[in-house]
């Protein structure tokens, strides 16, 4: 297999092969291949369409191969990659292309090796291109200014999880806030910044982060740092996006069932194609059920979601596809919140994560529908066309309840809070891209629009009123009995109340971003961003607005890439963004539905990234400056939150991913963080280390593959998170933990169909440990799970 390899390692000298298991089927792919070493577009080409492709090494050296860009079969993007060049592409007996030169007769090429899709296991779950990096639109890894990490279907599959958590902890650029069935919401930080919102396929999905299947998830793009000019407002640590799956070029049928850990059993159903001959029709359908116990006493989660998605090739150059999805997601058994009084000086040891600490009536429930449709048109050679709308409804309903650690054996237990709320999320993006020359350099202007708007809805009494606190208020509970908070609430009827509307948010981004090549060496990426941000509080009985920010301003970005050999880039990078304020959310804060007003974030980034065999090393330099916001634990189950002053962050991150050996495989990484409240307008935390950030953060997942049993593969991970404070003071420290994973991969053929037996035992040590996550109040990690699945392709 020929990869582009450092000399010190190395060169081919038989052939070049590019190859992947033939397959007979010849639908169109996307092809956005830049002009480049003809060796690297074969490459990537076969890659990408999963045909083999060989041709003698000599052949090819030092040709270079034009831009070719649109949906076509295989076959006719490899002859516009060969056009002018002398040779030719023809099918071998045995199903894979060969090049030859346009006389020669077509004789038998050896294919000495198989380079299979990006993403999958046999690659090492190495990523070749982002998706989608808003108006800068698809992009290889290696080529892109920014630090990102790409999660791939495969890698998803095996990790046999049931929500983001597990991909969370894998990356050595994110500090997991807390366990995902908390309340079934995403919150992370990355380079020190609260991630709490979802992207869906390049555009805003719910700003809380709910509604999310990872069974209907066919990659997770995570970038880390500032990135308001690609995606809008409200990205200062970094952007997930969740790109979600699309239609197949070729048949799929597969069956997954297992247990996700306690009694919680799944069935899920992946399955897609084409739908026509010709392939100008292809589908994907997914559907999943789960419900049973969890690991923890007295708590079930139940799982449903439908979700199909429909690919139109009107022709070669223009692709319409439309997606849908409807989902639920009940939690019975909603863990407490955790609080300490202020008069603590140390926090006391995590009691036991099996039990809830909470009542067992307490519940988070939430119903998502998701509609979207998407555009690409290739107009010609010059212009292209990509659009994407996306509308997301998000119903929840949630009784929970807080706890205050009082002193080294005891805490109290508040009433619990009632809170009923309805999202509905729209979004949209638009791009024109052209390309044209300017003394004789190349370009590619992006001129485009993306945003979102966003309804809030809260649940409110016949008399205009929010929900009362139900059951009754504890104190002086023991901590070294769990049972002590299992105490029983009365029935709530969520049907009583009406949704009145209580927020809306709207923001716009007009971007003007400039691509120019001056050579294979030296690239460089301007642009503009004029961002508007509109932000609305409703009194709810009444209708009227309450609170109002309305401020837009043009934001600059520009980075420098320089490529002093094929496999290796380095860049700098500068981005301005406009940032929204600190979202207040929940019943138990004295501020519940406080928007706290817009600021300006600016960060300095400079990376290197290295091909080197079978894996991308990434490295990072950075420095971010925004507004700092921290709350306040008032003492009695109930917190404050506030924004004023500056925070600075700056730091290091290293990546790696792919291949180390043949057999093994390396993800994983390290960040060091040195974060600071460098102003505050009433001197709290200044000089500290921002609420709830972990400064450290080191990460490390592998699989081996047995030499003497191929089917067998081994799979672990060990994952250490740095000390956190919990309160801007820094007095009360959280503790740095290390978890490990276990697991083993089993594949074999049963019937005749490929089938892979997966056990995976996450938190192996049962380490306890506290999660400082200032939005909400302090959690307890996930105890000890074991999961397994077994999945049949038919």
């Amino acid at each position: 297999m020929y990869h582009a390899i450092p000399p010190f390692l190395g060169r081919p000298t038989a052939a070049l092969v590019s190859s992947v298991f033939a397959t007979a089927y010849a639908a169109p792919v996307t092809v956005d291949l830049p002009a480049q070493a003809l060796s690297e577009s074969i490459l990537q080409l076969a890659r990408l369409s999963g045909r083999g492709i060989a041709v003698d090494s000599a052949l090819v050296e030092g040709r270079q191969a034009p831009a070719v860009k649109g949906a076509m079969e295989p076959l006719t993007a490899l002859n516009k990659l060969l056009a002018g060049s002398g040779l030719e592409a023809a099918t071998a007996a045995d199903g894979n292309t060969v090049i030859t030169k346009a006389a020669d007769v077509l004789k038998e090429v050896r294919v000495v090796g198989h380079a299979p899709k990006e993403g999958t296991a046999d690659v090492g779950y190495k990523i070749e291109t982002a998706q989608s990096v808003g108006p800068w639109g698809r992009r290889r890894l290696l080529d892109t200014p920014y630090s990102m990490m790409v999660v791939s279907e495969d890698l998803i599959q095996n990790s046999v999880t049931d929500s983001t958590d597990q991909l969370f902890r894998m990356n050595p650029r994110i500090q997991l806030l807390q366990p995902f069935d908390m309340n079934g919401l995403t919150r992370v930080m990355m380079r020190g910044f609260l991630i709490q919102s979802a992207m869906v396929d390049g555009m805003q999905g719910n700003t809380s982060g709910q509604g999310l299947f990872i069974e209907n998830v066919e990659r997770m793009e995570a970038m880390t740092g500032l990135s308001g000019f690609m995606y809008g407002i409200g990205n200062v640590g970094g952007t997930l996006n969740y790109m979600t799956k699309r239609p197949t070029e070729s048949a799929k049928r597969d069956v997954t069932v297992g247990n996700y850990g306690g009694d919680q059993y799944f069935a899920h159903a992946d399955l897609g194609g084409p739908i026509d001959a010709d392939g100008k029709f292809a589908y994907r359908f997914n559907a999943l059920t789960q419900d049973g116990d969890t690991v923890i006493k007295d708590q079930s989660l139940k799982r449903s979601m439908v979700s199909g998605a429909l690919d139109w090739h009107v022709t070669d150059r223009l692709l319409l596809g439309i997606d849908v999805l409807d989902g639920s997601y009940k939690l019975k058994g909603r863990p407490g919140q955790w609080g300490f009084a202020n008069s603590l000086t140390a926090l006391p040891s995590v009691p036991d994560t099996k039990r809830l600490w909470a009542s067992p009536d307490n519940m988070n429930n939430v119903d998502t529908e998701r509609y979207g449709a998407r555009v690409q048109w290739d107009i010609n050679d010059i212009f292209a066309f990509r659009a994407g709308y996306g509308f997301q409804k998000d119903e929840r309903n949630t009784i929970y309840s807080t706890l205050t650690v009082t002193g080294d054996a005891t805490y109290s237990l508040a009433k619990s809070f009632v809170r009923s709320y309805r999202t509905d999320t729209e979004s949209a993006y638009a791009y024109l891209e052209t390309k044209f020359k300017l003394f004789d350099i190349a370009n590619k202007l992006t001129v485009g629009a993306n945003g979102y708007v966003v309804e809030g809805y809260g649940g409110y009494t016949a008399g205009g009123t929010l929900p009362a606190q139900i059951g009754n208020a504890h104190t002086n509970l023991d901590l070294s009995n769990p049972d002590s908070a299992n105490v029983a609430l009365p029935d709530f009827d969520f049907g009583s109340l009406h949704m009145l509307k209580t927020d809306r948010t709207r923001s716009k981004n007009i971007i003007v971003g400039n691509e120019t090549i001056f050579n294979d060496k030296w690239s460089m990426l301007l642009g503009l961003n004029h961002a508007s941000y509109l932000v609305e509080n409703h009194d709810a009985p009444t209708g009227a607005v309450t609170i109002k920010y309305d401020k837009s301003k043009t934001t600059p970005t520009a980075s420098l890439l320089f490529k002093p050999l094929p496999y290796l880039t380095t860049y700098v990078t500068y981005i301005e963004a406009l940032q929204q304020g600190q979202i207040v959310s929940g019943a138990s804060f004295t501020n519940d539905g406080e928007i706290m007003p817009p600021s300006v974030s600016k960060q300095y980034e400079a990376g290197v990234k290295a091909e080197l065999g079978g894996s991308l090393l990434t490295m990072s330099l950075f420095q971010i400056e925004k507004a700092n916001a921290y709350n306040q634990d008032n003492g009695n189950g109930t917190f404050t939150m506030f924004q004023n002053g500056r925070q600075r962050h700056q730091g290091v991150e290293f990546a790696a991913s792919g291949k180390a050996t043949h057999d093994l495989t390396l993800l994983g990484g390290l960040t060091l963080l040195d974060a600071e409240v460098q102003k505050s307008t009433n001197n709290v935390g200044v000089g500290k280390v921002p609420q709830g950030v972990a400064q450290v953060i080191a990460k490390v997942y592998g699989e081996y593959n047995f030499p003497s049993l191929r089917e067998l593969t081994a799979t672990g991970g060990l994952y250490y998170t740095g000390k956190s404070y919990i309160d801007a003071a820094n007095k009360l420290e959280a503790p740095s933990y290390l978890t490990i994973d276990l697991g083993l991969r089993y594949s074999t053929r049963v019937m005749g169909r490929q089938t892979t037996i997966r056990a995976l035992v996450t938190n192996l040590t049962d380490k306890r440990y506290w999660m400082s996550n200032y939005t909400i109040g302090t959690m307890m990690g996930a105890p000890r799970a074991v999961s397994v699945s077994a999945s049949i392709a038919f």
